[in-house]
C-alpha cells in the first residue's frame, strides 16, 4: 500500500508542474503555431539611413514577389515602397540586408545597446491603404531622431 501512495504522490508532484505550465504558457506557444506568416526579406539601399515607409493595398502597385519562402521587399533610394499585397499579419523570422547590386550585407534587429540597425516598427491603416514605417540606423541615430533633447532614452552603459 505505501508502495502505491510513494507512486501517486510521485506522479503527483511531477504532474503539477506540467499542467500548470501548460495551462500558463500553452496559449502562447498555441499562438506561435496558429498565427505564422512567411517571413519578409527586406532589400534597403547601401547606405540608407532614415525612415522605411512601405504601403500595402495601392491597387496600381505590382504585387510582392517571393524569393523562396520569403516575401521580398526591395525598397527604393528614398526608402519607400508601395505593393497592392496586403500587410502580412502574424509570427515570422523577419530578415533585413543593405544591398547593391547582388551585394547584401545583413542588418541586425538586436534591441537596445545591441548593436541594431532596424527600430521602431509601426504600422497605420490609412483609409483602404495600410503603411508600415521603421526606421534604418544605428541605435543613436534612431535616439536622435525620435528623442533628440535625450530626455526619455538615455546612452548605453
Amino acid at each position: 500500500m505505501t508502495r502505491v501512495r510513494a507512486g501517486t504522490v510521485a506522479l503527483l508532484v511531477v504532474s503539477l508542474p506540467v499542467l500548470v505550465g501548460i495551462f500558463i504558457y500553452g496559449p502562447f506557444v498555441l499562438d506561435l503555431f496558429l498565427h505564422r506568416r512567411p517571413p519578409s526579406l527586406y532589400l534597403i539601399p547601401s547606405g540608407y539611413i532614415g525612415w522605411v515607409k512601405i504601403e500595402y493595398r495601392v491597387p496600381s502597385a505590382p504585387p510582392l514577389p517571393r524569393e523562396g519562402k520569403y516575401l521580398l521587399l526591395v525598397l527604393d533610394g528614398d526608402g519607400s515602397l508601395q505593393t497592392s499585397s496586403n500587410l502580412p499579419t502574424g509570427w515570422a523570422h523577419d530578415r533585413s540586408f543593405y544591398y547593391s547590386g547582388s551585394s547584401r550585407q545583413a542588418l541586425s534587429n538586436a534591441g537596445w545597446c545591441k548593436g541594431g540597425m532596424i527600430w521602431g516598427e509601426d504600422s497605420r491603416n490609412a483609409r483602404k491603404v495600410v503603411v508600415q514605417k521603421f526606421f534604418v540606423g544605428a541605435e543613436d541615430q534612431f535616439r536622435m531622431e525620435v528623442d533628440p533633447a535625450g530626455e526619455t532614452y538615455g546612452p548605453c552603459g
